[in-house]
C-alpha cells in the first residue's frame, strides 16, 4: 500500500514537487528561524523565488532532459565494468558527478558563459530558496556531468534515483541557507553554507572562488578555495551589478 502511494507520487511530477517542497519548507524553515544569519522579507522575496522554483522544475529541467533524450552521450562509465555494491556505485557516483560539477560551474564563471549563470547569483539575499535559479544553459551545463556518470549506478531499484534527485536539490538547498554554520573542519571535505556564501558576495573579487558542490577538496585541488575564516568581515551582501535585463538575464544568453 504504502509502496504503491509513493509511485504514484514520484510518477506524477506536480504531486511530488508538491510533497517535496512542503517536505523543504517544514525542515528548513525552522532552522533558518532559529539560526538566521541575516535580516531577509521571506514574505517580499518568497514568492518571487517560488515562482523561479516552478519555472526551473516545470521548464527548465524538462527542456534539458528532452534535448539529452535527444542527443547521443557516450559514458565511459558502464556497470559491467565495476563489479561493485550498489553503496559504493553510488558513492563513485556522487564524487566523480561533483568533480564534473565543479568543472561545469567553474566554466560558467568565464567569458561569455558568465551569461548562463548570471541569474543564479542575481538575489541579494541568500536563504534556502534563493538557490534554485537555473537558465536552460546552466542547467544543461551542470546535469551534463550526473548523465555521463549516471551508468554507473545501473542496474539499481527505482526508488534509488528519486533519493539521489532528492538529495542533489537538498544540497542545493543547504548551501544557500541563511545560517552562519561553518568550520574548518567539516569545510576541508564538505561546502556549507558559510563557505558557499562567499561566492555569492557582491566582491567581484569572491565570484571565482569555493565553486565546490558538495565537497571542498576540489577547490583545493584546483586553486579556487577561499577560507571563510581568513576574511576581515563577515560577508553580508550579495548578488551581481552586471546584470542584463530580466529577459537575457532569465534565458541566460
Amino acid at each position: 500500500m504504502i509502496r504503491s502511494i509513493l509511485k504514484e507520487i514520484v510518477n506524477s511530477p506536480v504531486l511530488f514537487f508538491g510533497c517535496f517542497f512542503l517536505f523543504r519548507v517544514s525542515l528548513w524553515a525552522p532552522i533558518e528561524r532559529l539560526w538566521r544569519a541575516r535580516s531577509v522579507s521571506y514574505r517580499r522575496v518568497a514568492p518571487r523565488d517560488f515562482g523561479a522554483q516552478l519555472f526551473h522544475v516545470f521548464l527548465v529541467v524538462p527542456v534539458v532532459v528532452y534535448i539529452y533524450d535527444r542527443i547521443a552521450v557516450y559514458s565511459p562509465f558502464y556497470n559491467d565494468r565495476l563489479h561493485l555494491p550498489l553503496v559504493a556505485r553510488i558513492a563513485l557516483f556522487l564524487v566523480i558527478s561533483d568533480l564534473g560539477y565543479y568543472w561545469a560551474h567553474r566554466l560558467m564563471h568565464t567569458g561569455p558563459l558568465w551569461r548562463t549563470h548570471q541569474w543564479h547569483h542575481s538575489p541579494k539575499y541568500m536563504y534556502w530558496l534563493a538557490g534554485g535559479r537555473a537558465t536552460i544553459p546552466h542547467q544543461f551545463l551542470v546535469l551534463f556531468p550526473y548523465v555521463l556518470v549516471a551508468p554507473i549506478t545501473y542496474p539499481a531499484p527505482w526508488w534509488v534515483f528519486t533519493l539521489l534527485t532528492i538529495f542533489i536539490y537538498l544540497v542545493v538547498d543547504w548551501m544557500h541557507l541563511n545560517v552562519p554554520w561553518g568550520g574548518r573542519v567539516v569545510e576541508w571535505f564538505f561546502v556549507t553554507p558559510r563557505y558557499h556564501s562567499i561566492h555569492h558576495s557582491t566582491d567581484p573579487g569572491h565570484y571565482n572562488f569555493n565553486l565546490g558542490n558538495i565537497f571542498t577538496f576540489w577547490d583545493r585541488l584546483f586553486g579556487t578555495h577561499l577560507d571563510p575564516a581568513t576574511l576581515n568581515k563577515e560577508v553580508t551582501t550579495f548578488g551581481i551589478d552586471d546584470a542584463p535585463g530580466a529577459v537575457r538575464l532569465i534565458a541566460g544568453v
